[in-house]
């Protein structure tokens, strides 16, 4: 499930606006207001995506009618019928115009580098999720930049950054993979052992903050990894345990929200031709 869509039937009643809420913005649909002024009865609706903050507020008077749907992805290849394509964006975008003109700079990590995308969405995972897969489904802004950085013949990988406690807030521990919390290390912590088991690679999810900064690395147990931001880290990138209810309309157990990271590794300037 990646979102829903409501029907507000024209039934006179007062109250019963939607509020949406979504980083750090907040939006009112008057339904009653919008079906009200029309010159004949006429349904309203709206769309949005499933990490969406949202809220009906109280009916004061009247009904108010609605049908709700929860919209899913559906793997084209399992379906009878013409394949749904990843939407594709028409012209050379502004980012991948300022990243092709970077490109070009011997002066632009001379050296090579990682660059590290924030994304703007929130997406259901579960810990059987396959990242890379995930690429297929990005929403909106979070599709213009794989498909910028594909297009420029870069390789965005998408990553899922965990807390390092046992450093500081700044630092976490870049994986491609997700990894349950149950698990058992002999008394090591969840940190030790994604980096000592997992291969999970120190990293800075501020520019303030550098690898080095990381216990793991200060032991020489990792080289860690710096990552320049073009958009800042999400800071509701969380990874809870497996009994989160998630987002939506039929809230289940199984599921949580993450917001991974997606991840461009750069040659260095002598390299890029």
């Amino acid at each position: 499930m990646f979102g829903s869509l409501v029907v507000i039937y024209p039934t006179a009643h007062e109250g019963g606006e939607l509020i949406f809420r979504h980083d750090n913005h907040e939006w009112k649909f008057d339904t009653n207001s919008l079906t009200a002024s029309q010159p004949s009865p006429s349904l309203a609706y709206v769309a949005f995506y499933s990490d969406i903050e949202h809220e009906v507020l109280k009916v004061t008077s009247g009904r108010r009618v609605t049908v709700t749907y929860n919209l899913y992805l559906v793997d084209p290849t399992s379906k009878v019928g013409a394949p749904v394509d990843t939407p594709s964006f028409k012209g050379i975008s502004s980012l991948q115009t300022t990243l092709q003109g970077l490109l070009k700079s011997p002066e632009f990590l001379p050296e090579g580098g990682t660059l590290g995308f924030g994304l703007a969405h929130l997406y259901p995972v579960t810990f059987n999720t396959q990242l890379q897969e995930m690429a297929n489904y990005l929403k909106g802004a979070d599709a213009h930049v794989y498909q910028a950085c594909r297009e420029l013949q870069l390789k965005p990988l998408l990553q899922v950054i965990y807390d390092d406690s046992e450093s500081n807030r700044e630092i976490g521990i870049m994986m491609d993979t997700i990894v349950s919390p149950e698990y058992d290390y002999e008394g090591s912590s969840y940190e030790c052992a994604l980096v000592e088991e997992y291969d999970g690679v120190p990293v800075n999810k501020t520019e303030s903050s550098k690898p080095e900064d990381s216990v793991w690395v200060a032991e020489g147990k990792s080289e860690g990894e710096f990552i320049t931001w073009v958009s800042a880290f999400n800071v509701q990138s969380r990874l809870e345990d497996a009994h989160t209810v998630a987002y939506g309309n039929q809230p289940g157990v199984g599921y949580i929200y993450c917001s991974p990271c997606l991840i461009v590794r750069i040659a260095a300037a002598c390299d890029r031709v």
